[in-house]
């Protein structure tokens, strides 16, 4: 998903800002194939995490059941070495009948197959547990690969936005030096006044939550550390705005998972907003666009700056804020 974001144009700058915008898209696009990829790294990295998990476990109900087996087979052969091989054969000639001569011999050899099926399997369950054991060492293995990877992408993404941000600053700057020339030949009446004022979304959500450059792909109900993903993860450079995605009443929670949160409850529904490193001094009724908090990765955000953000229309379980944010941002 490519994000837009306004850059004001005059006539006279309009072909070297339509090449500057081009520019910026090919940058975007690789910042988004990025996106998509940290999110499928994230999927993978947590979905390893869960195996290694009940590797564990397997592994330790094996252990514990090998202990059980060895304890079994000692107990055994101290009764064997302390009764002896003579003690069976009074056993069998102390029967007072062939009846019971076959029922002893039948009881004896029940207790010898016990002994031969407690050591068989213990060397199952051995052999199971080196298995096991293998497979965490390649469970590990994996795990490292892919947190070098998803690593290599935060990477790229930082890259990706450190040449959008320069760019966009080049081209304010530039915009800043002819808008000031341009107002200089209004006041000589030469030029007539333009303006472009800011037009919000018309829908539940009007404004883009994050105010700068930024990146995000449809990830709602994806996996995400035994749970479903309830909302957009919105990729931004840390310390950029976080504003109100629609007008209502600001207030702020923290958790271990969300962090630093904020929540926009308005007329249509409210708002979610996690992982924030701050909060701006807006409180109490906020409008569409108002700077809430900042961009940042507290919680389980790992070492991604990010926003999550949800949408819960009618303050009920959250949807997919994906299509509205496309409209916005």
């Amino acid at each position: 998903m490519a994000v837009s974001f306004a850059l004001p144009a005059t006539a006279g700058t309009k072909d070297r800002l339509d090449a500057a915008k081009a520019e910026l898209a090919s940058i975007q696009a690789d910042l988004d194939e990025a996106t998509a990829e940290w999110q499928a790294s994230l999927t993978r990295l947590d979905a390893t995490n869960v195996d290694i998990a009940n590797t564990q476990l397997r592994i330790h109900g094996l252990e514990d059941r090998i202990a059980t087996i060895d304890t079994r087979l000692t107990r055994r052969a101290v009764i064997a070495f302390t009764n002896g091989p003579a003690s069976t054969i009074d056993v069998l000639l102390s029967s007072g009948s062939f009846t019971e001569f076959s029922d002893r011999l039948e009881f004896l050899g029940q207790v010898a197959q016990v002994d031969v099926d407690l050591v068989l399997e213990q060397e199952v369950a051995q052999e199971e547990l080196r298995r096991e054991r293998d497979g965490l060492l390649d469970l590990q293995e994996q795990q490292e690969q892919e947190a070098d990877r998803l690593e290599g992408i935060q990477e790229q993404i930082d890259a990706e936005f450190e040449q959008i941000t320069s760019r966009v600053a080049e081209l304010t700057a530039q915009y800043e030096k002819e808008l000031a020339a341009q107002r200089a030949l209004e006041l000589l009446g030469q030029t007539p006044s333009t303006g472009s004022p800011v037009v919000l979304g018309s829908g539940a959500i009007q404004v883009c939550p994050v105010a700068g450059p930024n990146s995000f792909v449809d990830s709602f109900g994806w996996p995400r550390d035994g749970h479903a993903h309830q909302g957009t993860d919105i990729i931004a450079p840390y310390g950029t705005p976080v504003v109100a995605a629609h007008a209502g009443t600001v207030s702020h929670s923290s958790s271990s998972s969300g962090g630093v949160q904020a929540y926009v409850h308005g007329s249509a529904g409210y708002s979610f907003y996690a992982h924030l490193s701050g909060y701006s001094s807006a409180s109490g009724s906020v409008g569409a666009g108002t700077v809430i908090g900042y961009v940042g990765s507290t919680g389980n955000a790992g070492s991604t700056n990010h926003l999550h953000f949800e949408w819960h229309p009618g303050g009920g379980s959250a949807v997919n804020p994906y299509p509205y944010l496309v409209a916005v941002c």
